[in-house]
């Protein structure tokens, strides 16, 4: 398509119904978490954590890992970040031979650096430049083009409204809108009737991410805004096996499944070992834990001497300990 033209979607039904997706999370949404994740099931598309554009095309170091969609890269979106137009074009030209299901550019990030800079949530005080962005990112682009924002910096559901209108007119095939202001972490619920409008308003699939942990939250969420899918992060890390329990109660509404955690953290630990580099290791082990402990009658106390171990097979040893000392812990049914 030439640039400036207005874009029209090829292909209306991107997304299966209900689908799940599993956020792109800053040193969480790896491929040892997206593997661990499958190995349970349910999971429609999985993006990875974060990739800077800039530092893509200047061959930084580790940025190949950044880049790995396996297992299932058909399944899976390609995130960046950029500050600069053209160094997200010269990004999505470095990886036009990967069989990736998408790209995705990421206006939602708030974290102070990230702002300052002029990238992530930033983009979203230039409604003109961010649909430029876009429009060149899809005369580059030929498969989906995705992008992930948040309310912005004020609740102003018009302005939201209009600059994902210019976004979608420049190229998006669908976005994700995580609805919560920019200055906002988890201090109160996303704004989820904002998810549900755009949803209605938009000629494009609108994907909700935010305060899904249970598949009470999904219903719910599902009730109050129908979009065309969720996106799941804090809660998938909680719970790798959530997506499958969400499909699975979809089909009946009795199924449960019966979880060993003792084997799921110690699967986790192997793919770290095997998937990641060593410098990667403990970095995404810890992050990982400080959400996958929560599932532990003493989560406080595990989590810490996690976090402090000083090697993968340390976190084994007191993994071994633990579920020794607390045997209770070691498997459960889940229902929600």
């Amino acid at each position: 398509m030439r640039v400036g033209a207005v874009y029209t979607p090829a292909v209306p039904e991107l997304l299966p119904p209900d689908a799940l997706l599993l956020a792109p999370m800053v040193a969480v949404s790896h491929r040892a978490l997206r593997e661990l994740i499958l190995d349970f099931g349910g999971l429609d598309l999985a993006f990875t954590e974060m990739a800077s554009a800039a530092a893509v095309v200047s061959a930084s170091p580790y940025e190949e890992w950044y880049l790995d969609a396996e297992p299932e890269p058909a399944k899976t979106c390609i995130q960046f970040y950029t500050v600069k137009p053209e160094r997200l074009v010269d990004a999505l030209k470095y990886i036009k031979d990967k069989a990736v299901f998408g790209a995705d550019i990421n206006f939602g990030c708030s974290a102070p650096a990230i702002r300052q800079a002029g990238g992530g949530v930033a983009w979203m005080q230039d409604p003109a430049a961010a649909a430029d962005l876009v429009r060149l990112a899809r005369a580059t682009w030929p498969r989906v083009l995705s992008a992930k924002l948040r309310l912005g910096e004020s609740e102003d559901y018009g302005a939201l409204k209009a600059f994902c209108e210019g976004l979608v007119e420049a190229g998006l095939d669908f976005l994700t809108l995580h609805p919560r202001l920019a200055s906002e972490r988890f201090r109160r619920k996303g704004r989820w009737d904002h998810v549900g409008r755009l949803a209605r308003d938009l000629k494009v699939p609108v994907v909700g991410n935010g305060d899904i942990l249970r598949v009470r939250d999904w219903e719910e969420k599902r009730r109050e805004a129908a979009p065309a899918g969720f996106m799941l992060g804090r809660g998938a890390v909680m719970r790798p096996w959530i997506f499958a329990l969400i499909k699975g109660r979809q089909a009946s509404p009795d199924f449960s499944l019966e979880i060993d955690l003792e084997a799921t953290a110690h699967r986790f630990l192997d793919l770290v070992a095997t998937r990641l580099p060593p410098d990667f290791h403990l970095t995404r082990a810890r992050r990982f834990f400080s959400y996958y402990s929560s599932n532990f009658s003493f989560a406080h106390h595990l989590q810490w001497k996690l976090d402090k171990a000083p090697s993968l097979s340390a976190m084994r040893a007191i993994l071994a300990d633990y579920f020794a000392e607390v045997p209770g812990d070691r498997t459960r049914v889940e229902a929600d």
